[in-house]
């Protein structure tokens, strides 16, 4: 899996489950910044998941995709003591569960904030910071 710098929704395409991801060659026809080998910190993370907890815990697929990547970033951000993205998980509020409902692996790794139609859920104390 690889996290690909964006600009705008326009940078995205359809894969063959029909959900949009970047597209490896950007309007320019430049192939896309891996952020894993970006020169450059990134402040934002958008992640996806089946469900969550108000304790920043993340229901995936299974695959470990994500926690993987997100492990990887982190330790090369402290590596060049960037400031760590903050993490933000889109859902719909019902996907957002009671605590104690998602399972907690050493793997994983939690989100700062959901975002759903009700508002904001800020969780750790980055996002609470941002928030106010």
């Amino acid at each position: 899996m690889r996290m690909l710098n964006i600009s705008s929704t326009e940078d995205l395409i359809a894969n063959s489950m029909n959900i949009l991801e970047p597209a490896s060659l950007d309007a320019d026809g430049n192939e896309r910044e891996d952020v894993l080998f970006a020169n450059e910190p990134v402040d934002l993370l958008i992640l996806p998941g089946l469900a969550f907890d108000k304790a920043g815990r993340r229901l995936g697929r299974g695959g470990g995709y994500y926690d993987t990547f997100l492990s990887r970033y982190q330790e090369l951000a402290e590596k060049r003591n960037w400031k760590q993205p903050l993490k933000i998980a889109l859902s719909y509020s019902v996907q957002i569960v009671d605590e104690g409902t998602i399972p907690l692996t050493p793997n994983d790794v939690l989100v700062d904030a959901l975002v759903s139609p009700s508002g904001v859920i800020p969780i750790s104390p980055a996002a609470l910071e941002i928030c106010q």
